[in-house]
């Protein structure tokens, strides 16, 4: 089994070819296979939204969401700061989100 860090690597360099999304669902899927990973994930997960801003990634990008939805940590600074940077169609889901989940401020 691969290492969070090498993991991240791959998903840091995915780029589609002929439209083919899939090997990037297959890297998001060992990522959380991979056990919890640390909050220093979130930024190449949000990483991947800003590089593809108006992609959902042939619905790979859900994977982000959800699994980013299902960890422990508060990422609403990273998620805002990355749709800072570079505005993204996920991104924005995200926030609109998080904005009406339970407990949001």
């Amino acid at each position: 089994m691969r290492s969070h860090s090498e993991i991240l690597k791959d998903i840091a360099q995915f780029e589609p070819v002929a439209g083919m999304w899939l090997p990037l669902d297959d890297l998001l899927n060992e990522l959380w296979s991979a056990g919890q990973p640390p909050i220093d994930v979130l930024p190449t997960l949000f990483g991947v939204f800003e590089r593809f801003p108006e992609d959902d990634g042939a619905g790979v990008f859900w994977s982000i969401v959800h699994g980013v939805e299902a960890l422990p940590y508060n990422y609403g600074r990273l998620l805002r700061e990355s749709h800072g940077r570079v505005p993204s169609e996920m991104s924005k889901i995200m926030l609109a989100r998080l904005a009406n989940s339970p407990g949001a401020a």
